[in-house]
């Protein structure tokens, strides 16, 4: 079992570390993106990876809900997952969301 510091620790790398990845796939890999389509595609991905879980049913410790749906999905199956997976889709929608109401936002300004 990971102490208290080690989880928090583990926990905020992994958050630097998606946020890293995220500032580059929004300054690289999609750089020749206009801004409104580059919104489009990061912020449901930052819901993606960022979105937290329980690792299971009733725990009391955290992971990213990608991580833990997955590996539920492949231990437990479908119904194993469904507690990572939906918070995971209502995150990802409401990004969605928020991305395409911000995306006609900045097209009616100009």
């Amino acid at each position: 079992m990971l102490t208290q510091s080690a989880y928090v620790t583990g926990l905020v790398t992994y958050v630097f570390a998606a946020l890293f990845a995220l500032w580059l796939m929004h300054r690289w890999l999609l750089a020749s993106l206009p801004a409104v389509w580059r919104l489009l595609v990061i912020l449901p991905l930052a819901a993606l990876a960022l979105t937290p879980a329980y690792t299971q049913p009733g725990a009391d410790t955290m992971a990213p809900a990608l991580v833990v749906g997955a590996f539920q999905w492949i231990t437990a199956g479908p119904e194993g997952a469904a507690h990572a997976l939906r918070p995971l889709g209502m995150t990802s929608a409401i990004a969605a969301v928020v991305a395409v109401i911000v995306a006609v936002a900045l097209r009616l300004r100009r």
